[in-house]
Order: structure tokens, then C-alpha cells, then sequence
């Protein structure tokens, strides 16, 4: 992913076809130790496209990814437990706060 980053980077700051050089450079410039056979891939399949059409494709396959969400229908019910009649507690009083005074504060002419 850094990769790709990368050369996303360069194309956006006015390189068309980011070399391997280039791309290298510039993680190394953000502390990157990057690979040269994956720094390779990355370039050599993406050299025939624009990055306007990687961008594309990639929001193509996002819409079909499945992120999670909601539990699985398929799994079985679980058992409800029985409810054992409710007898009331006695309510215990919170103790009451006293009420400050309100101040006038100086909010340094933020809304006048």
C-alpha cells in the first residue's frame, strides 16, 4: 500500500509515469526501507494506466467488499432465559448537589 502511495504522490505532484527510482526515493525521503521486486510490481503495473483509472477500478472492487456488519441470519436461536418475577427495591435518594451561582465571566469580547 505504501507503494502505491507513493506513486499516487508523485503523479500528484506533476510526474506522469513515476519511475522505480522515483518511487524508491521518495519512501526512503519519508523513512521508508522499501523492497526493489515489490517497488517494481507496483511501477510496472501501474505505468500503463492513468491514476484517475486506478482510482476507478479500486472504487469498483470497494462497492463489492464485504466490510461485516450485522450478525449472520443462519445461526441458530439462543435459548431466552426464564425471567424470575420482579420484586421493587427500595429507591435510594441520590444526594442532592448544591447550586452554584452563576458567574459572570469574562470571555475576552469572544461574542460581542
Amino acid at each position: 500500500m505504501k507503494y502505491v502511495a507513493a506513486y499516487a504522490l508523485l503523479v500528484l505532484g506533476g510526474t506522469n509515469k513515476p519511475t522505480v527510482d522515483q518511487v524508491t526515493q521518495l519512501l526512503k525521503e519519508a523513512g521508508v526501507e522499501p523492497v526493489a521486486a515489490d517497488v517494481k510490481i507496483v511501477v510496472d503495473a501501474l505505468k500503463e494506466k492513468t491514476l484517475a483509472e486506478v482510482i476507478k477500478e479500486g472504487s469498483k472492487q470497494l462497492t463489492s467488499l464485504s466490510v461485516g456488519g450485522g450478525a449472520s441470519q443462519s445461526s441458530a436461536p439462543v435459548a431466552q432465559a426464564t425471567q424470575a418475577p420482579k420484586t421493587e427495591a427500595p429507591k435510594a435518594e441520590a444526594p442532592k448537589k448544591a447550586e452554584e451561582p452563576e458567574e459572570d465571566v469574562d470571555m475576552g469580547g469572544l461574542f460581542d
